[in-house]
């Protein structure tokens, strides 16, 4: 199944998940990921066609449209530090999706997506590299004692 998510995310290096021409394929970000939605199939074949001119030519933009299409991706990096305390706000409505950091506006962004999502909070040593170079791998990787604190979680139907 193609992923859905709608969701503040954090990706280590040696993750690479580039799905937004522009921006890094790892870090601490607001994303929405909605690639099962109509038309999204339609962007497999010139994202196979752009990622094997990419890997011929080294020109890999036209590959980072089309998997930015096929993903249905929005993102933007967040530009606070993870280890603080901050309010983190997700209003997810039909037509779209704000996310907000310290009540401040870090990413709007039209079509999330449509069907039922859960709730997920976990911290994890799994990486993945999916760019328009195609490169598509999965792995963990190492690491020593960790943790995540959360004060209070409210989900309200909006």
């Amino acid at each position: 199944m193609l992923p859905e998510a709608i969701w503040f995310f954090y990706a280590s290096p040696p993750s690479n998940m580039a799905l937004v021409p522009g921006i890094p394929g790892w870090g601490w970000k607001a994303q929405v990921v909605h690639s099962i939605r109509p038309g999204a199939l339609a962007a497999t074949i010139p994202l196979a066609l752009t990622t094997a001119f990419g890997l011929l030519t080294n020109e890999t933009r036209p590959a980072a449209r089309w998997l930015q299409r096929l993903a249905g991706a929005y993102e933007a990096p967040l530009e606070v530090e993870m280890t603080g305390w901050h309010d983190y706000t997700l209003e997810w409505r039909p037509g779209e999706a704000s996310f907000w950091v310290d009540d401040k506006l870090v990413l709007r962004t039209p079509q999330p997506p449509t069907r039922p999502l859960g709730f997920v909070t976990w911290l994890d040593n799994q990486y993945a590299v999916a760019t328009p170079r195609g490169s598509l791998r999965f792995g963990t990787v190492a690491s020593g004692p960790q943790w995540f604190e959360l004060d209070m979680v409210t989900i309200e139907r909006l």
